[in-house]
């Protein structure tokens, strides 16, 4: 009975907390993406891929600071309701609170260094090759009909499109060192030839404008060539990818400290839990919130700064804060419930 009071707070703060923290940080995403994705044609389901490979980063760190919250107030709202202290009068200690949620902050831990050390990096990798792929194919928005539109250096407008070839196009630009070029073909096909865009026009004119001086081109076909910025697709071995914090990487150490003492937040949290939300409702006022505010920005604030510049000192912080937790659980919750 105690078990399913205690779990059924803290699910009832969990959630709605969760849900909360995962839309802002889907919002978060969204900008994140969409100013990446700036000069690429992206549609509907390429930017669900995206956000689907930036989740993992994401749910991380949202759970383990919901995780923590919803203990610590999900206590609180039973010791404030009084229901806590019906169970301390039937002779259930602090103890048996602290066994209820020993499992699930293990199976949190566990978790978030699967997100950590797993999934993060997998999905982290993908994103960078799903933007790569996009990046070098042939991803061009021209709307047939619609002025002002830029490729590259040039104005395009065009009559009409099938796929990548277009027909009635007119290009301008001023670009290219103070020449003006003015050019219109019948048609046009745009070409991906090893990461460089290649837009090829038949039977059309060129005309061109330097130093106040006019000149026309007829001609057949034509290539105007743009080079596309890409980075390399690549294979992933995670064991490699940790490998290198340890081998001198100075940016892995700080993630590798930095997925290790957030996953652990949960289970060093393990006593602090039941110190922040056990309380008398007669001598004590609900000061949950800021408990679990502060908590959480210290212990966060103390793991971006060890990560920072001794990221491997960084690594006892999780033992520090259990044994800190343990002491003040010792001292003010077990001799009193």
């Amino acid at each position: 009975m105690l078990r399913h009071y205690v779990l059924k707070s803290i699910s009832q703060m969990f959630f709605p907390f969760f849900f909360v923290l995962f839309f802002i940080s889907v919002i978060i995403s969204l900008i994140t993406i969409a100013t990446i994705t700036n000069n690429i044609k992206m549609d509907l389901a390429s930017l669900l891929t995206l956000l689907y490979y930036s989740m993992p980063g994401s749910l991380f760190f949202v759970v383990s600071i919901t995780f923590v919250a919803a203990c610590i107030l999900g206590l609180s709202r039973l010791s404030y309701d009084s229901e806590m202290l019906v169970f301390f009068s039937l002779g259930i200690g602090a103890k048996r609170i602290v066994y209820i949620i020993l499992p699930i902050c293990l199976l949190a831990t566990a978790v978030l260094f699967m997100f950590s050390f797993i999934m993060t990096p997998l999905s982290k990798n993908a994103y960078r090759d799903f933007l790569v792929q996009k990046s070098t194919s042939v991803n061009i928005n021209i709307k047939p009909g619609d002025t002002g539109q830029s490729l590259g250096d040039w104005l395009v407008y065009v009559d009409s499109k099938n796929d990548s070839k277009y027909n009635g196009l007119v290009l301008y630009s001023d670009k290219q060192s103070g020449k003006q070029s003015f050019i219109i073909a019948k048609s046009g096909e745009a070409l991906n030839k090893n990461a460089v865009f290649e837009l090829e026009l038949q039977n059309g004119e060129a005309y061109f404008n330097e130093n106040k001086k006019a000149q026309k081109i007829g001609f057949e076909q034509m290539n105007i060539r743009s080079p596309i910025a890409t980075g390399s697709l690549s294979s992933y071995d995670l064991v490699s990818y940790w490998l290198k914090a340890f081998k001198g990487d100075s940016s892995q150490a700080r993630r590798f400290s930095q997925g290790f003492v957030t996953s652990l937040f949960p289970i060093a949290s393990l006593f602090l839990i039941p110190f922040f939300g056990i309380r008398n409702p007669r001598f004590h006022k609900n000061r949950s919130y800021l408990y679990v505010l502060g908590s959480t920005i210290v212990y966060f604030l103390l793991m971006y700064g060890l990560s920072m510049d001794l990221p491997f000192v960084g690594l006892a912080l999780p033992f520090i804060w259990f044994f800190i937790g343990l002491f003040l659980y010792i001292k003010y919750i077990r001799k009193v419930y």
